[in-house]
């Protein structure tokens, strides 16, 4: 977004609207003035070609089973949750050994280099938050 485009406003939606919906929109009207216009071209190039096509969404359950579908939804919610355990338990470590420590950037990354890119992250929006 350029100087004169600093804000963007989304248009009325209903109350009902899906998150899903609205974050994509979000999203898209984040991306560069040239790259929605390509976007839009695409859409508008699959929308064509879909008119005049017969064809049909693929029901999921005839792909696999419902005990399959459902064994997979478990397991992602699984690795959903141990994903935002950790990253929720090395942000935590972070502002601790920052704020209470008061330990320094290399110090913390010295400590856990299996998590250096997390950890600057995390430091990094801190710091942007909270400041020093």
């Amino acid at each position: 977004m350029g100087e004169k485009n600093d804000y963007i406003q989304l248009p009325p939606m209903k109350k009902d609207t899906s998150a899903d919906v609205v974050s994509f929109i979000w999203e898209y009207m984040k991306l560069p003035e040239e790259v929605r216009e390509k976007v839009k071209s695409e859409m508008d190039e699959i929308r064509e070609h879909c008119r005049d096509s017969d064809f049909q969404r693929p029901n999921l359950y005839d792909i696999a089973s419902a005990e399959e579908v459902a064994g997979l939804e478990m397991s992602m919610q699984k690795i959903f949750a141990d994903i935002i355990t950790e990253a929720s338990g090395i942000a935590c470590w972070v502002y601790v050994e920052k704020y209470v420590h008061h330990k320094s950037l290399q110090e913390m990354l010295g400590e856990r280099k299996d998590a250096d890119k997390f950890i600057f992250a995390v430091d990094t929006w801190f710091e942007k938050i909270l400041g020093t």
